[in-house]
């Protein structure tokens, strides 16, 4: 499995809806650094996953750009989605809604293992109406 399989396996998550795929694709000791928050396990990787496909149903990402290098992916993704469900704590708003990010992959043994993920998320509150 390559390098990009790998993270491709990570957005096929999300793009399917399916959380059943998220052992497959991240590594049994996966770490994720998200916007400065540590999400230590893939245990808890997978509730985040899953909780923001129920606010988000139909989410769907798009990598845009892509680099490689060793065992790492830096990529440049954007997501659209409609915000359906509850959104920690945040009632549905019924609005669509465009995420923008940047995410740094380590890839081992054809799982990933650590991601760095940054991405718009005062854009997307924006969006939502919350906040300024």
């Amino acid at each position: 499995m390559s390098l990009m399989d790998a993270v491709n396996k990570f957005y096929q998550v999300y793009n399917d809806h399916n959380t059943n795929l998220w052992e497959t694709a991240m590594a049994p000791s996966y770490v994720g650094h998200v916007n400065g928050q540590t999400i230590p396990s893939r245990e808890v990787g997978k509730g985040f996953v899953a909780a923001l496909i129920s606010a988000f149903p139909d989410i769907h990402y798009s990598v845009e750009d892509s680099l490689q290098v060793g065992d790492r992916a830096a990529v440049r993704w954007s997501a659209t989605a409609t915000h359906t469900g509850n959104l920690f704590g945040l009632p549905p708003t019924n609005k669509k809604v465009n995420m923008l990010g940047m995410t740094m992959f380590r890839v081992e043994n054809g799982q990933v293992a650590e991601l760095w993920d940054v991405w718009d998320e005062s854009g997307l509150m924006k969006q939502l109406g919350v906040g300024k």
